[in-house]
């Protein structure tokens, strides 16, 4: 298990193999998810560790287009004005439950954001 020390807060990425074929990862936890965000943006991963970890995500959290939200917010929103914002890595997992309708064990305690209507605007 991967080791991530946060500000003050030590959160661990989920026990997995990112030189596995990346398959959904039901066992994922909220902190889990802050951790795998934060690795992804924070930390020197390689591209491919990068990849299995986002595809991972996608894969637990379907439809949650998690890379367009990490590396292209304005994509994401539907709204160019969102292009220069910096989300922090709680508000992005949080976006990511929110228009997922998804809850994880440990996300009781968050209030999922709304999605702003240029996105809603998209959903299926």
């Amino acid at each position: 298990m991967r080791h991530l020390v946060l500000g003050s807060a030590a959160m661990d990425l989920p026990p997995l193999d990112p030189k596995a074929i990346p398959e959904p990862y039901p066992g994922l936890t909220y902190e889990e998810l802050v951790a795998i965000i934060d690795a992804v943006l924070e930390t020197e991963m390689s591209d491919d560790d990068v990849s299995f970890y986002l595809q991972t995500v996608e894969l637990t959290l379907p439809g949650a287009d998690v890379e367009e939200l990490l590396f292209w917010p304005d994509q994401w929103f539907r709204d160019e004005s969102m292009s220069e914002v910096d989300l922090n890595e709680f508000q992005i997992a949080n976006y990511l439950l929110a228009w997922t309708r998804r809850m994880l064990p440990g996300s009781e305690r968050i209030t999922l954001p709304e999605i702003p209507t240029s996105k809603e605007a998209t959903r299926n």
